[in-house]
């Protein structure tokens, strides 16, 4: 089957028009925040192809030291689960460190840039996803769908193994887990999207109005359940080595902190596979036709298959519904809230 038969099949899957409705312009109010032109202006060509190498060079870079360290066993690859260490946490957090230093000095948007308040709040959403939601949820894979995980294992019908012992054959598994965890992940976000029981969960996300490495964590608990499930099938599928789930991690961290970052990255060759800042803030314009397309957040090549990849960088802000900045309490309650609120917000 092509893969326009497959997209056309599949849409055949999807209602005609979302159950969430566009918001109405007349409820948005003019912001008094500062004004950015809605494409990011390079000083020139040779600055705009520089800043086609950062997000590559940050990525490959991760992945390597990650790599290198499991290789001269610096490392335990089981580190990841099993109470980090201290050159595990470097690792995986410098280049999150990294990329908030840089937003201050290479700002794209001025109108994106976090006060105290808004990093306080998302050192917030990072610990309690590390140290509440992510644990619960992985007690909870490990009951008896810990089990069901096992016999795909070792029931799998994939005649590939992803196991490496060398630094290119771990990165080479490391990507090839995370296109076929985002295949699956492609979908329930894009489902969530059209699908009002499935965007109570997901809206949360997309209340943010400002773009930050930071925020690729702000998920509400309960869509935890859904996104950390295609990943544990996918190395089941494959039978993932401990190492290659190591350098896939590190990947993955990666990539959804610069898909979110507020950095005028340029997109290039490296991103007609991998998204890159300007795919993703387009994910998160508050236009609801930009906000249903570019559903990869670390993989774009889903969407360039399935008909849903732009390649715009025209955003004016982003942000979902009223445009407003949501309370705490709200990016928590909402989930709970009835339909006709959730349309309101």
């Amino acid at each position: 089957m092509s893969s326009i038969q497959t997209t056309a099949a599949l849409d055949e899957l999807l209602p005609d028009e979302p159950l969430a409705k566009a918001p109405d312009t007349a409820q948005i109010k003019e912001s008094d925040e500062p004004f950015d032109p809605p494409a990011y202006m390079y000083k020139s060509k040779f600055t705009e192809f520089l800043w086609k190498l950062p997000q590559p060079v940050i990525a490959l870079t991760s992945m390597i030291a990650v790599a290198i360290a499991i290789t001269s066993e610096a490392m335990s690859p089981k580190a990841l689960g099993e109470g980090a260490d201290l050159l595990t946490a470097f690792l995986l957090f410098s280049p999150l460190l990294l990329l908030l230093a840089a937003e201050r000095v290479w700002t794209k948007k001025k109108a994106w840039l976090l006060n105290w308040k808004d990093y306080a709040e998302d050192i917030f959403w990072i610990f309690t996803a590390a140290y509440i939601w992510i644990p619960l949820i992985s007690d909870y894979y490990r009951t008896p769908i810990s089990d069901a995980f096992e016999w795909i294992r070792e029931n799998t019908f994939v005649p590939i193994t992803l196991e490496a012992t060398t630094i290119p054959g771990l990165i080479l598994c490391a990507v090839v887990a995370q296109t076929a965890a985002e295949f699956i992940y492609y979908w329930i976000h894009r489902c969530s999207h059209r699908y009002m029981i499935a965007w109570r969960t997901h809206a949360t996300h997309h209340h943010i109005t400002k773009m930050s490495a930071m925020r690729s964590n702000r998920t509400h608990p309960t869509e935890f359940l859904a996104l950390s499930f295609s990943t544990p099938i996918i190395l089941a599928l494959f039978g993932a080595t401990p190492e290659v789930i190591a350098v896939s991690a590190a990947l993955g961290f990666c990539n959804g902190w610069i898909t979110h970052s507020n950095l005028p990255m340029r997109s290039s060759i490296w991103n007609w596979f991998f998204t890159s800042p300007e795919h993703h803030q387009l994910h998160h314009s508050h236009d609801f036709n930009d906000s249903n397309t570019n559903f990869g957040c670390g993989i774009i090549i889903w969407d360039r298959l399935f008909g849903t990849f732009s390649s715009s960088s025209y955003i004016e802000r982003c942000g979902s519904g009223t445009g407003k900045q949501l309370s705490l309490f709200e990016q928590y309650a909402l989930a709970l809230y009835p339909d006709d609120k959730i349309k309101s917000l």
